[in-house]
């Protein structure tokens, strides 16, 4: 069996000791099963017939990011154009990594279109102690994008998170694969905690979609021509031969 293939959902680390919660994203996290890798482990699931489904379709329906709070988060608010911002800026890069690959990124379900369900779950977050005053008018419209994500962590200190992602066709809603993945965050005793800043969370959201795109490719190539998409050097160098 193809392992590249098999964790194409798979995208961050897993960091040792950190407890798996079920956000309720996913349709089924009974299938979920850990899975080792260089980069950490991954919880992951892959349809029978989820490889050689995934290799047939030509276009790519990428849905809204969904935004959920760990119910033990130690701050548990955003203003909407906060989770505006948090929720463009992994669309967008998910959408700018696909069509680097020629992948077409479509609006409307077909049966050759892949939709991918993408969530941020398990936010945990911490209000930083001296927080700049942020004032919205009210009505004004709020640009999303890398200035917004940048003023919603002036506020608050992203501590963990998770990764979910689901793919699934996107006219029967057959679920192909599916993966959890954590990153982030709180420590043990005597261990530092960990706070992403603005381009530590771009980098998290930059790999993602880049290990996306991988693992797709991976999908449409024979198996001898896989490479480790955990590898930002493999992967820029089969990117550079097909430009």
């Amino acid at each position: 069996m193809n392992y590249q293939v098999l964790i194409v959902a798979a995208t961050l680390t897993l960091l040792p000791g950190m407890i798996f919660a079920e956000s309720g994203f996913l349709s089924d996290y009974s299938k979920l099963t850990p899975v080792q890798s260089a980069t950490g482990t991954d919880r992951v699931y892959i349809a029978p017939d989820g490889i050689e489904r995934i290799a047939q379709y030509t276009a790519v329906m990428v849905d809204q990011p969904e935004i959920l709070f760990s119910a033990d988060s130690e701050y548990r608010g955003m203003k909407p154009e906060d989770i505006l911002a948090l929720a463009s800026i992994m669309r967008d890069a998910l959408k700018e990594r696909l069509e680097d690959g020629n992948y077409k990124v479509v609006e409307q379900p077909g049966p050759d279109v892949l939709f991918v369900r993408v969530g941020l779950t398990d936010l945990y977050l911490k209000k930083k102690k001296r927080a700049v005053l942020a004032y919205t008018p009210v009505g004004a419209v709020v640009k999303a994008g890398s200035d917004a994500l940048k003023e919603t962590l002036k506020k608050v200190d992203i501590i963990e998170m998770s990764l979910e992602a689901e793919f699934a066709d996107s006219t029967s809603r057959d679920v192909l694969a599916a993966a959890v993945i954590q990153s982030g965050g709180r420590k043990t005793a005597g261990q530092k905690e960990s706070r992403m800043d603005m381009e530590a969370f771009r980098a998290h959201v930059h790999e993602y979609a880049s290990r996306l795109r991988c693992r797709l490719d991976n999908a449409k190539l024979p198996e001898a021509e896989n490479i480790d998409c955990g590898d930002p050097k493999a992967r820029e160098a089969r990117e550079s031969t097909s430009d």
